[in-house]
């Protein structure tokens, strides 16, 4: 198993939402961020003063999936959220030993 942790612009997450769901994907945890990578940050102007935005709104999306399908959601992540500027996020995969659905006990990839 693999857990895939993506960062990626807000306004795309419906569409990746609908993307991995497409592919079989049955689960996913999203949760709203902040961070900066290459564009570190940038200024604005607000009621006549300028102030500095250090970190830019993302969304983080984790997934489970079993590994011969990892490859797969990782070129689905990558294809929908790409907009082709800086910002479009990142994908780290990582190994997972072990996964247990709290409800009934299942383990593994019945957990997932």
């Amino acid at each position: 198993m693999k857990l895939i942790i993506a960062t990626i612009k807000p306004f795309k997450l419906e569409e990746v939402r609908e993307a991995l769901t497409n592919i079989g994907v049955r689960g996913m945890m999203v949760t709203e961020i902040k961070g900066f990578g290459s564009q570190s940050g940038h200024t604005e102007i607000y009621r006549g003063a300028e102030y500095a935005v250090n970190f830019v709104p993302k969304v983080k999306l984790e997934l489970v999936v079993a590994a011969n399908m990892a490859d797969q959601v990782v070129e689905t992540i990558t294809t929908t959220a790409q907009t082709g500027k800086i910002g479009d996020g990142k994908i780290f995969v990582l190994d997972v030993q072990q996964a247990i659905r709290v409800r009934t006990g299942e383990t593994d990839a019945d957990a997932i």
